[in-house]
Parts: C-alpha cells; structure tokens; sequence
C-alpha cells in the first residue's frame, strides 16, 4: 500500500510548486519534504521529479503518481462525504418476502423508483427459512416472514395478517356439482382433495398443514398424507396446474385474486378461516438507511388493510 502521508507531500508540492511553500504549508521544514519524496520514489522504484535550481519538472512516473494521487484524495473526500449523508431517495434497498406479497407490492416499489430515479429496489422472493438467512448473511436487509426465529441476532415485528386459502379447480367443482344431487351434496372432504393431488411449492407444506388440519380432522393428520401432483417455486406458475385440473394448492389469498384467469379456480369457503401473522424481521443491531422508512411504512399500510 502507497504510503498515503508521502503521497499528500507530494501532491502538496507539485500543486505549490516550491519545496519551502511546501514545508509551510504541512507544518514541516524543507528536509522533511525531501525525505518524504526521497521515500516515496524509493516505494514506487521510479524517480519522480528531476530537480535543477530550487525548481523541479516532474518525470512521465511523477505525472502518473500526481494524477493517481489526485483522483485518490477526490474520492477520499466523496467517501468522507457518503458517510455522513443518509439520503432518503438514493441507493438500493434488498427486500425478502413470500412471492404472493412480491406480486402484491413490488408495483408499489417500481412506482417509488419511478419517482425518484436514483433509487433501485432488489426483491427476492422465497420461503421462511431462505429469507432469515439472508438477512443474516447480509444479502437482505429485510424480510417479511409468516414465522419468529429464536436466533438474537434478528428483531421480528407484527405488520399484519394474511389469509390462505384452499383452491381448486372450477371444473373440479362443476364436476362434483353434477355427479352430487345439489339437496343430498356432502361437504368436500379430504379423500376427495387427495384423489385430486396436490399442487406442491416452498411453502407449500405449511400452508396445507395449517388449513388442512382444522378443516379435515378426521382424516387429515400429517403433510405426509399429502398425495402431490406437481411442484413449482415460481408463485406466479403455482396456480396454472390447479386451473387446468390437474390439483388443487393452499396458497395466501393475495395470490388467488392476482391470478390473470381467476374464472378456472375455485376458493373453497373453509368453516375454519386460517390467517397467519405477517412479521418484518431485520437485524437487530444494524439500523437500516432512512430509505427503508418508506417501505416499512407502505408495508404496514398495505398489510393493515
């Protein structure tokens, strides 16, 4: 590493031109500039200035290490001045969520960015477990989890609910409707669902877990009873088997209401509603730049509704 002290002698005394001026202006005498040149071209291997009189001109190194030395000290200074400002519409913020709540907020997001260009939003959408280790590693800076960690590294808070739902497909449905007479039709049980299979994705054995078990619990014990038909981590592929029959899913009730044909799936009305508790998790003892303010705002808000 360039000695950074001999390096500012040397930017001093090529910007003044004159060795005296030079220990003037460091607070040094005229020696001491000449050992710190001395040693710095000793570090460098290359002579850096040709003195004759009490002047100099620099050598094609000296040209190179005053113009290194420069850019050096300009971007000293501009880091200096990062450290101290905090600006509330610059710089990137790495959020983590399900990717039910991805669809439902990142329009918000890109219509902040549009706003204020010098912002950038990096969203990784994905389960429990990868979000908390994200943000432990330092790839996120926030998540938005349905789950607590006892780890103390991280500081969990309630945000909101989110209902999950049991969908099918409508011709499943329509198809029940005409094999059962209407006035001596049962209730969907699920040796019914299981015949069906189901829809698997990265949450999708804690989903089914938490409206199956209420809803079915004569029949259905475990996650392992499940009889899966397919599996997808793309949310927005999720609902596509369901609505071409070929399974049915428990997914948030965001996800539903997003899908672009909502007329081939079916939200069966469960007599057991089932909300999970919304938590935006962070690391406990790192404060998050102010622009993070506005998203946990807007998360809340959202949430809340």
């Amino acid at each position: 590493m360039i000695n950074p002290t001999w390096v500012n002698t040397f930017i001093t005394l090529v910007n003044t031109g004159h060795f005296t001026q030079t220990a003037e202006k460091l607070y040094m005498t005229q020696p001491g500039v000449s050992q710190h040149i001395k040693k710095l071209e000793e570090q460098l291997g290359s002579e850096l200035l040709i003195r004759f009189g009490k002047r100099f001109e620099l050598t094609e190194a000296g040209q190179k290490m005053y113009e290194f030395g420069q850019q050096q000290q300009a971007q000293e200074s501009q880091f200096l001045a990062s450290l101290s400002a905090d600006d509330v519409y610059c710089g990137m913020s790495k959020i983590g969520c399900s990717g039910s709540l991805a669809m439902q907020l990142y329009p918000r997001l890109l219509q902040r960015q549009q706003e204020y260009n010098q912002l950038s939003f990096h969203v990784e959408a994905g389960p429990n477990q990868s979000i908390i280790r994200n943000i432990l590693n330092d790839d996120l800076e926030v998540g938005i989890v349905t789950r607590t960690d006892s780890n103390n590294d991280l500081f969990f808070e309630e945000i909101g609910q989110s209902s999950l739902c049991l969908i099918l497909p409508a011709q499943f449905i329509a198809k029940q409707s005409v094999e059962t007479d209407s006035e001596t039709k049962e209730p969907l049980n699920f040796d019914a669902l299981n015949e069906l299979g189901f829809i698997h994705h990265p949450d999708g054995a804690h989903y089914a877990s938490q409206v199956l078990t209420p809803n079915f619990p004569e029949s259905f014990k475990s996650v392992n009873q499940l009889k899966i038909t397919g599996y997808i981590n793309q949310l927005s592929q999720i609902l596509l088997p369901v609505s071409q029959g070929l399974g049915y899913t428990v997914l948030p009730e965001s996800a539903a209401e997003s899908f672009y044909q909502p007329q081939l799936l079916h939200v069966y009305p469960l007599k057991h509603q089932v909300s999970e508790a919304l938590y935006l998790v962070r690391k406990r003892h790192r404060p998050l730049p102010q622009r993070y303010d506005w998203f946990i705002a807007m998360v809340k808000e959202t949430l809340a509704l």
